[in-house]
């Protein structure tokens, strides 16, 4: 059995966690996941966009990039190819979660190039967000945790803050962990407001079966020996029976 990343973190911030229950949920719907790139939602949030959309609240999700780079040498795998066949592995882990393709926007980044916010191309983006936000108003923002380590995730993160200061309500600002569990100093790092924790064991075989449809990040391209899989100890957090999720202080 893999111990997913960060346990020693997660196990102190569990204890530390107010509860997301059903009230809470509502309260906090409806609600906008950004997610880097395909598999990212799964990983970070998968039992939040279950459990919500067990409860009709109808959770959105905007893939910043289609995740296009995690095989640059593949003789078989175009960018191009890669891209469609990502997009199609997100809306099937999202369909196994209970967000249908209405729900799902892509908003086309390349990947490994997030763009600067002082680019046009980083405000068109923000205005197509609060274009599609204008049809169901969120309460709440989900984005990765501000301190991964990665451009893209701190892209998202990025877009994330400045959307919920454009709408016209209070909005939540939430964040959610991929590769921030492997920060060792994540509990000295996190600078939450609160953190939160939804109970979530009853969702895991639908996480596990919602990162099966992610094909490509599990070793299904066998021509790139240089391509990206997923680490055992990240593919696992869908097998944690709670999510944690920080809400950022604005």
């Amino acid at each position: 059995m893999v111990t997913p990343a960060g346990e020693t973190a997660w196990d102190a911030l569990v204890n530390q966690a107010y509860t997301i229950d059903e009230s809470v949920l509502e309260g906090l719907s409806a609600m906008l996941v950004i997610a880097p790139h395909p598999d990212d939602e799964t990983l970070g949030c998968g039992g939040l966009l279950s459990r919500a959309a067990d409860h009709g609240l109808r959770p959105r999700v905007a893939f910043l990039t289609n995740g296009e780079g995690s095989h640059p040498r593949s003789p078989s795998w175009s960018p191009e190819r890669l891209a469609e066949q990502r997009r199609a592995e997100a809306i099937q882990a999202l369909d196994v979660l209970g967000v249908p393709r209405s729900d799902i926007l892509f908003l086309d980044w390349p990947d490994g190039c997030p763009r600067p916010r002082g680019l046009a191309a980083y405000q068109q983006t923000l205005e197509t967000l609060e274009d599609w936000c204008g049809a169901f108003t969120p309460w709440s923002v989900w984005t990765p945790w501000r301190g991964e380590a990665h451009g893209d995730h701190l892209a998202a993160a990025m877009l994330g803050a400045d959307l919920a200061g454009m709408l016209a309500r209070d909005v939540a600002l939430m964040e959610y962990l991929v590769w921030g569990w492997t920060d060792p100093d994540l509990l000295q790092r996190h600078g939450a407001r609160n953190v939160w924790g939804l109970a979530c064991a009853d969702l895991i075989e639908r996480r596990q079966r919602a990162l099966a449809a992610h094909a490509t990040q599990l070793g299904m391209i066998t021509d790139d020996r240089t391509g990206f899989v997923l680490p055992p100890e990240i593919a696992a957090l869908v097998e944690r029976p709670f999510e944690i999720f920080l809400e950022r202080r604005l």
